[in-house]
């Protein structure tokens, strides 16, 4: 869509406005002639004919020109009033700042369903209501009641809530971090933040997209425009929701060890979008993609003249899987020519206390030249004779013309305030504090990797191939209702051979005849209570090991047969062949939104995979990585060499390897599954027995839901 007629408009009626300059609307309508803003300006109000030197109008309907965008800022029971006169005018857009809307209870969200009509029946579109506005800092549209216009720059900017936009804006005029747009979308009745950033992507003036979310109208769509777009940038999230009364659980282990954030925090890793935790992260990684170049690669060099700082350095540098790289023999004789024969010439490169610009420029000028280095720290402490703002102007000059990200960090507070004045003012990304620095140094080398990665690595499921083609989908659909339904082991087991996922030898039955039959030549055996009867087996006693003889069955078979009569009118008993492992495995399913989540816009991710350590200590471990569906095995295998566990998959202690291909194999399957049945909210495999040549799903619950 065009978005012209908010960014660029060349007419605009702000209705609201009155001789009171601190009243909102008058502050957007004065806000919109103080960034300079050339288009035709209207003032609404019935109750004046003029006002700050401009003709006013009772209605929008009375102006005799053409009206792009209107910004509303009335009480919000005349608001719809108002749209409605202004569909007349076949006004574009309407900005609704006024409150008082879904965000206040039932009778406002009446209100804003009645004004959502009315944008429809005139062909409106509607950014808020209950937002702050917007800006464009190129084309001097300034349509918000923010306190100051923002600089102009490269960032576009969008957020759910008004005050996080102003905090954005009052501390980048310090640092002199420029946006291209800001805008606050408020309860995004409409317009949301999937369609600023599909503008944003193609948009040639933006070069870095931010945005704060309390709530991701549709993250499938959101990962799929960023996934899609031809053009790559840098794009920064930031969204609360980490405690755990925030998070969902479901009937399965999944529940509890997948919460929202973990969708959330996979969905935009594994599609090179990165978090930011907190306003200051936030501003520091829009900061850095703004200004600085990628880093290429992990290896880190450190210049410092303090000895404590570097250590420090080096433990964040660790931390956030970057190397300490070992300097080349040249760049180390070049070093010890060139500095004091107390300073270290290794990595850290330490210039000493008492180091003045001079040295400092020499350190850094033989550092950059070293191809064993991707980036440059430069920190800096003042002592007496530090030459705080020299040593600077240095950075700087070497931060234009290198080709590797230089990230000076000056430690300190009124001694270094006019240095980082100075770095701000030439675009040079510049902290005050280590951890800062280096987190945002790894979130450029994240975002780098991705590009490289993304390039060389194509996702090998397609949902489009697959989605609700399973063969028993209409089995499926006349058992899946509003909640969680477990489906039955003889489904179940349907459902895995379809997609190629092992299983043992198994028989669910009424009758303790009918299993003593089954396990005759499969002894060892086990059984256990059917999922729809008991969920957690092993918490309930309902699962019986090591089942050697018929009579040991029998008498196993009555006492579990009187458990689940207790919660089942038709008992059944699932009979299994008992599998050894080497290891056991824990593979998991949460779906994130409803079954119709990959072909609407109405909410979530989409499917979430966990697997990691399994057994009934899975909780416990919590070693347990996540993918989003559809993921490459690439992603895979990378998540699973993450885990703990994989290192005894591989073959710790000398033992022998397992098969990890098989492995690997099944969690491909489950991401097959849960495409060929988007009904499936959830599922466990625990354990799958993992041995050297096998990888068996012994216990599978598969839950759906509409």
């Amino acid at each position: 869509m065009n978005f012209d007629f908010l960014f660029n408009p060349k007419s605009v009626a702000v209705v609201g406005v009155s001789s009171d300059p601190t009243k909102l609307g008058s502050v957007v309508f004065t806000n919109m002639i103080s960034a300079g803003y050339s288009g035709k300006l209207f003032p609404v109000n019935p109750k004046y004919t003029d006002i700050f030197k401009h003709k006013c109008y009772a209605k929008v309907s009375d102006i005799p020109e053409d009206v792009d965008v209107v910004c509303i800022v009335v009480p919000p029971k005349f608001v719809n009033d108002v749209l409605e006169d202004a569909g007349k005018k076949k006004v574009q857009g309407a900005v609704i700042i006024t409150a008082g809307f879904g965000e206040t209870g039932e009778e406002g969200k009446k209100l804003e369903e009645q004004i959502l009509d009315t944008a429809a029946k005139y062909n409106i579109r509607i950014l808020g209501p209950n937002c702050l506005g917007s800006m464009d800092t190129k084309n001097k549209v300034n349509l918000s009641f923010a306190a100051t216009n923002a600089i102009e720059g490269n960032i576009a900017f969008l957020s759910q809530s008004g005050a996080f936009c102003t905090a954005m804006l009052d501390m980048s005029l310090d640092s002199n971090l420029g946006f291209s747009h800001l805008v606050s979308i408020g309860n995004k009745s409409d317009l949301n933040e999937n369609d600023f950033v599909t503008e944003w992507l193609a948009d040639d003036n933006v070069s870095v997209i931010g945005a704060y979310l309390e709530d991701v109208h549709s993250g499938h769509d959101l990962a799929k425009i960023y996934n899609e777009s031809k053009t790559k940038k840098p794009l920064v999230i930031f969204k609360p929701g980490e405690s755990e009364e925030s998070q969902l659980a479901i009937a399965s282990h999944t529940g509890s060890l997948a919460g929202s954030i973990e969708v959330f925090e996979t969905a935009m890793q594994q599609s090179g979008i990165t978090v930011a935790k907190d306003i200051d992260s936030m501003f520091n990684y829009l900061q850095g993609f703004a200004w600085s170049k990628l880093p290429k690669g992990k290896r880190v060099g450190l210049l410092t003249n303090a000895g404590g700082p570097g250590i420090i350095a080096t433990d964040f540098i660790i931390k956030n899987n970057f190397e300490l790289n070992v300097l080349s023999d040249d760049i180390q004789k070049q070093l010890k020519e060139n500095l004091p024969e107390n300073s270290n010439i290794h990595n850290p490169v330490d210039v000493i206390g008492d180091a003045d610009s001079e040295r400092y420029k020499s350190a850094l000028e033989i550092m950059v030249q070293d191809e064993n280095l991707d980036a440059i720290i430069v920190i800096l402490t003042p002592q007496l004779v530090t030459e705080v703002e020299e040593t600077a102007k240095i950075v700087i000059n070497n931060f234009k013309v290198s080709d590797k990200p230089i990230i000076p960090v000056f430690l300190g507070g009124r001694y270094v305030s006019y240095a980082l004045k100075r770095f701000y003012d030439n675009k040079v990304p510049a902290y005050k504090d280590i951890s800062s620095a280096i987190e945002t140094l790894a979130a450029l080398y994240n975002y780098s990797a991705h590009l490289k990665n993304n390039e060389e690595s194509r996702r090998s499921v397609k949902i489009s191939n697959l989605l609700g083609k399973g063969k028993y989908r209409s089995e499926i659909q006349s058992l899946v209702t509003d909640s969680d339904k477990a489906l039955d082991e003889n489904l179940v087991a349907k459902l895995a051979e379809e997609v190629g996922i092992v299983i043992p030898k198994q028989k669910l039955t009424e009758h303790s005849e009918e299993a003593v039959a089954f396990a005759q030549d499969l002894y060892p055996v086990v059984i256990k209570a059917p999922t729809g009867a008991i969920v957690h087996k092993t918490d309930q006693k309902a699962l019986y090991l090591n089942i050697n003889s018929n009579y040991d069955l029998v008498e196993s078979y009555i006492k579990l047969y009187s458990l689940v009569s207790l919660q089942s009118k038709h008992p059944k008993i699932l009979v299994q062949e008992q599998l050894k492992a080497d290891e056991e495995i824990f593979v998991g399913v949460k779906r994130d939104g409803s079954s119709k989540v990959y072909d609407s816009s109405e909410g979530g991710f989409g499917h979430l995979i966990a697997f990691g350590k399994g057994g009934i200590y899975t909780e416990v471990y919590k070693d347990i990585v996540y993918s989003l569906v559809p993921a490459s095995i690439d992603e895979i295998f990378k998540k699973l060499k993450s885990t703990k566990v994989y290192k005894i998959i591989e073959g710790a202690r000398g033992k022998d390897k397992l098969a990890e291909d098989k492995l690997l194999d099944t969690i491909e399957s489950v991401q097959k599954l849960v495409l060929l049945y988007p009904e499936i909210s959830s599922m466990d495999i625990n354990p799958l027995m993992l041995t050297k040549d096998k990888a068996v799903s012994v216990d599978i619950k598969i839950f759906i839901k509409l």
